[in-house]
Formats: C-alpha cells, sequence, structure tokens
C-alpha cells in the first residue's frame, strides 16, 4: 500500500502534535501577557527564551534521547530493558539539572553584554537566569515523557502537557500583570510561572511511572556507569545538535537585536508566530521517529524508508497549509503580538515581511524535522551533530560578514531563509543514503 504507515502515524502523531502545541500555545501566551506589561519585555523574550532552550536543550536532548531507547526496547518486547532505557534518562536529567543550577546565574550575566538597550538587557538576564535554574523539570519531564511516547502512548503526555500550559497560562497572567492580589512581576513572572508549570508536569509523569512500577524496579533503578556512558555516547550528539540549533538561533536574534529593539521585537515576534507551523510538525516528527524506532526493534528495517517518506508527506502538506496562512494574513498576526506602545505601528510594518521570509523557509523546515527526527530515531546522532555544526558555523561566519558590510533585516533573514534551505536537502540525502542501516542501537 502506497500510505499504509500514514494511519499509524497519525494515531501516534495526533495527541503528539497536540502536545508539542500545548507549548507553542504557552509560549503565545506569554508573550501576549508581556505585550501588556512593556514592548522591551516582547523584544526580550525572544533572545533569553532562545537562549534558555540553547542551554536545557543539550539537556533535555540529551536524556529524552532515552525515548528512542524505549521505544527500541519495546519494538523489541523487552519490559525490562524500556524501564532500564527510562532510567538512563533519569540519571542523566539529575544530574544535569545540579550543573544547571550552578552555572544558571553568572550565564545570565552574558546579556548586559551583548549590545541591546539596557532595559531590554536586565529583562533578557532576569528571565534566562530563573528559567535555567530550574532546568531539573523541564530535563526530567523530557525523560518520563520519552518512557511514554517510547510505549506508544503519547495521549497521556498530551494530557499532562495541557495541565501544565494551563497552570503557565494562569500563573503568567498573575504574576506578569498582577492580578489576583499576586505581585507584579513584569517578565519575570513569566519566567516563574513557566518554571512552576513544568514542575507540575514533571510531578504527574513521576507519579504514572510510580504506578507502573518504574520506581521501585530496583535492577532498573541500578547505576550502571557502562550502560550510562554507552548510552551517552549516542545521546549526547543528539543534546549538541538541539543546543546547537539553538545557539545558531539565539546568535542570530542577537545580532538582529544590534539593528534596534522595533527589529528585534518584530523578529521575536515572527520566530513566536512560527512556532505554530513549527510544534505540530514536531509532533510529526517525534511520532515518526517512535514509529523507526518499533521498526528497529522488531527488525524490520525494511519498513523505515516508507516511514520517512510518508512521513514527510504528511508534514509538507501541513507546511503548505500554514504557508499560505502566513504569506496572506501576516500583517494581523503581528499586530496580536506588538501591543499598543509607541513602537507598535513599526513592528507590525517589519514583522509583516519578515513572515513572508518564515512562509517560504518553513516548507522546507519539514524535511529538518522529520528526516532529522528519523535519522536520529535510527541511531545517526554522530553525523546529524558533526554535519549540523559544520553547517551553522558557515551560517554564523557569513551573518557576521553581514552584519559587518551590509547589515540589514531582509538580508539577514534571507541569509536564515537559505539555511533552513540547505539543511533540509542535505538530511533528505543523507536518509536516502541509508547509512543508519549500519547503526546498531540496542545490544543483544
Amino acid at each position: 500500500m502506497m500510505f499504509k504507515h500514514v494511519p499509524a502515524l497519525l494515531k501516534l502523531a495526533i495527541p503528539m502534535i497536540l502536545s508539542t502545541s500545548a507549548i507553542s500555545l504557552m509560549q503565545i501566551i506569554d508573550a501576549i501577557v508581556l505585550s501588556r506589561h512593556s514592548s522591551d519585555a516582547v523584544a526580550a523574550i525572544g533572545p533569553s527564551g532562545l537562549a534558555v532552550i540553547l542551554f536545557q536543550g543539550f539537556l533535555f536532548g540529551t536524556a529524552g534521547y532515552a525515548g528512542t531507547f524505549v521505544a527500541h526496547n519495546h519494538g523489541r518486547g523487552d519490559i525490562q530493558g524500556v524501564r532500564n532505557a527510562t532510567w538512563l534518562g533519569i540519571h542523566t536529567a539529575l544530574a544535569s539539572g545540579i550543573v544547571a543550577l550552578v552555572v544558571a546565574w553568572p550565564i545570565a550575566q552574558l546579556f548586559l553584554l551583548a549590545g541591546h538597550e539596557p532595559l531590554v538587557a536586565m529583562y533578557e538576564s532576569d528571565y534566562f537566569w530563573i528559567c535555567m535554574a530550574g532546568s531539573l523539570f523541564p530535563v526530567l519531564g523530557s525523560a518520563l515523557a520519552g518512557w511514554l511516547s517510547g510505549i506508544g502512548r503519547p495521549a497521556i503526555v498530551t494530557g499532562v502537557t495541557f495541565i501544565s500550559f494551563l497552570a503557565n497560562a494562569v500563573l503568567a497572567w498573575g504574576l506578569v500583570l498582577g492580578e489576583w492580589g499576586l505581585p507584579r512581576m513584569g517578565i519575570a513572572g513569566a519566567a516563574l510561572a513557566t518554571v512552576a508549570a513544568q514542575a507540575i508536569a514533571v510531578i504527574l509523569y513521576a507519579v504514572l511511572f510510580a504506578k507502573s512500577g518504574g520506581l521501585t524496579d530496583t535492577v532498573a533503578r541500578r547505576f550502571q556507569w557502562a550502560e550510562l556512558r554507552r548510552f551517552l555516547q549516542l545521546a549526547m550528539p543528539m543534546g549538541l545538535r538541539i543546543s546547537g540549533e539553538l545557539a545558531a538561533w539565539t546568535l542570530f536574534l542577537l545580532v538582529v537585536g544590534r539593528l534596534g529593539t522595533v527589529e528585534l521585537a518584530a523578529s521575536s515576534i515572527s520566530f513566536r508566530i512560527n512556532g505554530l507551523a513549527f510544534f505540530p510538525a514536531l509532533g510529526l516528527g517525534q511520532a515518526a521517529g517512535v514509529l523507526v524506532g518499533h521498526a528497529r526493534g522488531a527488525g524490520r528495517d525494511c519498513d523505515i524508508p516508507a516511514i520517512g517518506w510518508q512521513s514527510l508527506m504528511v508534514c509538507e502538506f501541513w507546511m503548505l497549509a500554514m504557508a499560505i496562512l502566513f504569506a496572506m494574513a501576516s500583517e494581523p498576526l503581528v499586530a496580536i503580538f506588538a501591543g499598543k506602545g509607541s513602537d507598535s505601528v513599526q513592528i507590525v510594518a517589519a514583522g509583516s515581511v519578515l513572515m513572508k521570509f518564515v512562509a517560504f523557509y518553513c516548507i522546507f523546515d519539514a524535511a529538518n524535522v522529520v528526516i532529522g527526527s528519523i535519522l536520529a530515531s535510527a541511531g545517526d546522532t554522530h553525523w546529524i551533530a558533526r554535519t549540523f555544526f559544520i553547517c551553522s558555523c558557515v551560517f554564523l561566519v557569513l551573518l557576521w560578514l553581514i552584519d559587518r558590510n551590509i547589515p540589514g533585516l531582509v538580508a539577514e533573514w534571507s541569509l536564515a531563509t537559505l539555511f533552513v534551505f540547505a539543511t533540509a536537502v542535505i538530511w533528505a540525502l543523507r536518509f536516502h543514503a541509508g547509512v543508519w542501516k549500519n547503526i546498531q542501537m540496542i545490544q543483544e
């Protein structure tokens, strides 16, 4: 059958799409609430939010890769292997949370040296260190969500995510604007609301894992350095790839911020709106990765090319629809987040131009998301990390040359669009070559 894997993909993908879309909605609500606080806060949350995910990306990318091991073991029918893999992610998350807590405040001071306007820089620093200090919660949540997704129960992840989303929305409104007798904390309140919502999610995941017997399994939770080291050899490149990608985009926003607060706010808003397309696509990519993990674990490598190309086809339909929306309704979309400040008209004008770039590159971003997820699930993490590092270095060198010689919003966003297109082509060619077939994830 030409589309035989699409029903299984959608069955897994729909709850994952709802889950990742809730993350996008959480960020959008933060941006809307902050727009009622100040345009400086809207400008600040773009680079600081990306920087948070930059550092956390390595941590939860590494810990969350346990879900790939879970999927492979689940495909083999190995229940003990599923629990062992989950605990590899938990051990990694606990160590990561301690490290993040120690380095949070010192790294936050670097925003004061970025060359942004003083108030924007202060807001960026405050948001970063609060979210970074609470990194244990999203990282541990990533490991436990990977367990549920890997065993084919993503609907539970969706439920937990939406509870977390509602908690964040209520707390953000109260802490940012000082409603319901809560202190008016501005962007710091948005950060605290995010950390609290992530903590609630972790508590719910931990209860579910305990009910499954995972917390009391003394064999699974025993710390074994040899197994952890082998896990980290495959997982850390995935974490590096995620943080490397986010580093490139964070530096991109920092460079754009040198053009002015209007340009930075318009770019930050454009990235936020792009989340409407990106996060559902990410859910599709995660579902495709789970199917690949199950197939490899069961010894059905012959199914993986069909899973990959059919998943990409579904994702392209979604991205094309969103590209049309972004291109035709760019101005009203940007206006939602621009606030009522003196700069709002300029922000809307600049943002409506940038949304045309977003509409164009999101069509190619489908391959980045889906094929990247499939290659990672197949175990090709070392090549992914190495190749993306090279591509990012080329992108950042060209960005530096543009900023130094012909700085401008259109020139810098044109380069970003070219970067997305180039990586999409590279990922697709790698998947077609089939090198991933030679990688063994689970030892016999």
